[in-house]
């Protein structure tokens, strides 16, 4: 059997967060559909048994989903799913929010919040039926799992590699422009976490004026 054929069933790439003995924890995960629409949406998540974020989601009954963006920083699937949360602090390394107490990405191409409702233990995964309890857009298209084989996996490797090698952790740099003047936003904090009252520093055009480019 060619494990490689697996790749090619469409489904995305995702962070869970949830808590453990009130810590935020979390992985990238790619086994995450929806099961149903009405009169609930539901949704199933295989984890891994032998992974923190198993333990916690069975803790805290719920968690969030951040569906991965296809500009997604290779450093996010990195460090949420080459390491272990028994010995780093994941979210510490990542811009993230937090929504009724859980963690989630800063930025992704939507967000999830789901209620556990009922588990079937499997071989070596654990399959947590689900409520999806609410939904948010985020900004981009969904990363498909095949692509990040493709196009991902290689540069996620290297950027795990220079952090564990002890050098700064570079990001991916977003490119916003004000569709009015034209003007290319260059500060040091990232675009999206700038306030929602920053304003073109050439023509006073507002933070929603602005459009990301490629």
């Amino acid at each position: 059997m060619d494990p490689k054929a697996l790749y090619k069933i469409s489904y995305g790439v995702y962070v869970i967060g949830t808590k453990l003995d009130g810590k935020d924890a979390g992985c990238t995960v790619d086994a995450f559909i929806q099961s149903t629409s009405s009169p609930v949406p539901t949704a199933i998540l295989c984890s891994i048994q032998a992974n923190q974020t198993n333990k916690a989601i069975k803790q805290t009954g719920e968690f969030t989903v951040s569906i991965l963006p296809t500009d997604v920083d290779p450093f996010i699937i990195a460090n949420f799913g080459f390491q272990s949360g028994r010995e780093a602090d994941k979210w510490a390394n990542v811009a993230h929010k937090y929504v009724d107490g859980l963690p989630m990405l800063e930025r992704a191409a939507a967000f999830l919040r789901c209620k556990v409702t009922d588990f079937k233990e499997l071989s070596t995964h654990t399959a947590f039926f689900c409520e999806v309890v609410d939904a948010w857009q985020g900004e981009g298209e969904p990363l498909i799992y095949g692509d990040y084989q493709k196009n991902l996996k290689a540069k996620a490797q290297e950027a795990f590699k220079a952090f564990k090698e002890g050098q700064p952790i570079t990001r991916q740099q977003e490119k916003w422009v004000c569709s009015v003047c034209g003007y290319v936003y260059s500060g040091d904090i990232p675009f999206t976490e700038l306030p929602e009252d920053y304003k073109c520093p050439i023509c006073a055009a507002p933070k929603k004026a602005f459009i990301k480019q490629p």
